[in-house]
């Protein structure tokens, strides 16, 4: 068995939420299954970007995707602030921020229509970096997807950290966007909130699956789906999904 993956070590984008508050566990997840396959032959190779020829060119029997699953933009944000990655989802953002360890100045905006524990554990983490944090969601409340008891665990870490949270808004984006000023307006009442001196805008929304390998390689090789390139789903669903992949292979 061969391991195609583009990252540079074994557990891909769930390793970046080990890097969030509260998800130091979930490292010794990977190593220990990295580890393991080792121990059963599996080949690895990093850092390549797998394309459909290459896959093929290898012969294979079967093929399992995680090629994963990428944050969906939201309307409010213009295709050419997209397209230039001045305005990143916030998988994108966490990553560049991976780098950085003194307080940065300024802002920091988090467009929260994902609603997962995850997202709350990087608006943390962005508090830890930024002089402020505003998360902004078009719900009425936060942690809308997750348990009663996490939530108020999020609840009160917010609290603890000083995030500012406006629910019930939307964003708009209008030219005072090039002087660090962001618009969150109230999804009932329409009355704005200007949000001034920000450094950093990132939205976590809903993610549609990456299925380019998947079409271009089901009519060839049997193929499975693993992750959120089948369904977007938790670190941990996922993970079995894959064990168990795995296994039957």
């Amino acid at each position: 068995m061969t391991v195609l993956s583009a990252g540079a070590e074994p557990g891909g984008k769930a390793r970046l939420r080990a890097l969030l508050p509260g998800g130091e566990s979930l490292s010794s997840v990977y190593g220990f299954q990295h580890g393991a396959a080792l121990r059963h032959g599996v080949r690895f190779e990093f850092g390549v970007q797998a394309a459909a020829a290459g896959v093929l060119a290898l012969r294979p029997d079967a093929v399992v995707l995680a090629t994963g699953a990428a944050m969906v933009a939201p309307d409010w944000l213009p295709a050419d602030l997209r397209e230039a990655g001045l305005v990143p989802d916030l998988r994108t953002a966490m990553a560049e921020l991976a780098r950085h360890h003194r307080p940065q100045p300024g802002v920091a905006v988090l467009y929260d229509f994902d609603h997962t524990e995850g997202t709350y554990s990087a608006a943390v983490r962005l508090r830890q970096l930024f002089e402020r944090v505003v998360l902004v969601t078009p719900l009425p409340a936060i942690a809308r997807d997750t348990s009663l008891v996490t939530r108020q665990g999020i609840v009160r870490r917010f609290a603890e950290h000083g995030i500012e949270v406006l629910a019930s808004h939307d964003l708009v984006l209008g030219s005072a966007f090039d002087d660090g000023v962001v618009t969150a307006v109230h999804v009932y009442t329409r009355a704005p909130t200007a949000i001034a001196d920000v450094a950093l805008l990132a939205y976590a929304t809903p993610r549609a699956p990456d299925e380019t390998l998947w079409a271009a390689l089901a009519p060839q090789v049997p193929v499975q789906r693993i992750g959120d390139c089948r369904s977007a789903r938790g670190v941990q669903a996922a993970t079995s999904e894959g064990q168990l992949a795995a296994l039957a292979i």
